[in-house]
């Protein structure tokens, strides 16, 4: 049994770094910002002990990860302070465990490791976090996560909950995407053999499909038609700023795609999930539930 930190342990990727954790019988510190809420209250009850405090909280982290085996990091985008904040909080988290000898898995994201900017905040600020990260003496495994399958979720931008699939990508430009359960699963595949992924940083996607493809698997797992419709780019910077809109952009111009087979046929223990197998995982009668709240 090993001792984990998981930092964001109520949000979507700690959330399901934890609950994997917990599943294969590890002592899970749950790093939450307060230990009053649903989800942290949930964790608790599942065996997980809580430690409160934010990104930003030096002596609350170093007290968490204090006799840690390993972490489950990340940063948290799109604060009020921007891409500074965030790089903040990822130099904070490599310092502590720096000092304290922790192996450290960050969750970053794909090209974190390029040294050409990408004009898109939240993929720059995790540049220069791995970019301190490779600079200071820590044991480190570095996840780099494409678009989360889970983005579909958002109701206000997918539109699943009008009945159709909305997204600002040609119909049949494939992405590259992932599930948080595999960010999950490679995380706690690095946590459990760290002689073996101590040093390695890997690009990790789950499957590949066009936005046609996802609108008839959602058509399938939901049994009723789910048409898809393009965005005009204009009104996702209206709803969602340019950051978004200029990542969508590059999406829409992208060629340069994962080897998701040779990934997946080297990582076998991560029980990876195609687009079909996560939307069956998803309990969608409470998220079109909640459309209206």
């Amino acid at each position: 049994m090993t001792k984990v930190v998981v930092i964001g342990a109520t949000g979507k990727q700690g959330g399901a770094v934890a609950d994997l954790l917990l599943q294969r019988g590890h002592e899970v510190v749950a790093y939450v910002r307060s230990g009053e809420s649903p989800a942290a209250k949930a964790l608790s009850a599942r065996g997980a002990r809580l430690a409160t405090g934010d990104l930003a909280d030096s002596d609350a982290l170093q007290r968490a990860c204090t006799g840690a085996d390993a972490v489950f990091g990340l940063s948290v985008p799109f604060g009020e302070g921007g891409k500074d904040e965030e790089v903040a909080q990822g130099r904070l988290l490599v310092d502590t465990v720096a000092r304290l000898d922790v192996h450290l898995v960050y969750s970053s994201v794909r090209g974190g490791d390029r040294p050409v900017a990408t004009n898109i905040d939240h993929a720059d600020s995790k540049q220069l976090i791995e970019a301190y990260l490779r600079e200071r003496p820590v044991r480190a495994t570095v996840l780099g996560p494409v678009y989360f399958m889970e983005n579909v979720l958002n109701l206000g931008f997918s539109r699943l909950g009008d009945g159709i699939l909305a997204n600002p990508l040609t119909p049949g430009k494939p992405l590259d995407q992932v599930s948080v359960l595999d960010i999950a699963g490679m995380a706690v595949h690095a946590v459990e053999n760290p002689d073996e992924l101590v040093g390695e940083r890997i690009d990790i996607a789950s499957d590949r499909v066009t936005g046609q493809e996802a609108a008839r698997i959602l058509s399938e797992v939901l049994g009723r038609e789910i048409p898809y419709q393009q965005l005009p780019l204009d009104m996702v910077r209206q709803w969602a700023g340019e950051e978004v809109a200029t990542m969508f952009e590059n999406f829409e111009n992208n060629t340069d795609f994962l080897d998701i087979e040779t990934l997946h046929a080297r990582y076998p223990a991560v029980r990876w999930h195609s687009y079909a197998e996560w939307a069956k995982t998803v309990d969608w009668d409470r998220i079109l539930a909640g459309r209206n709240s």
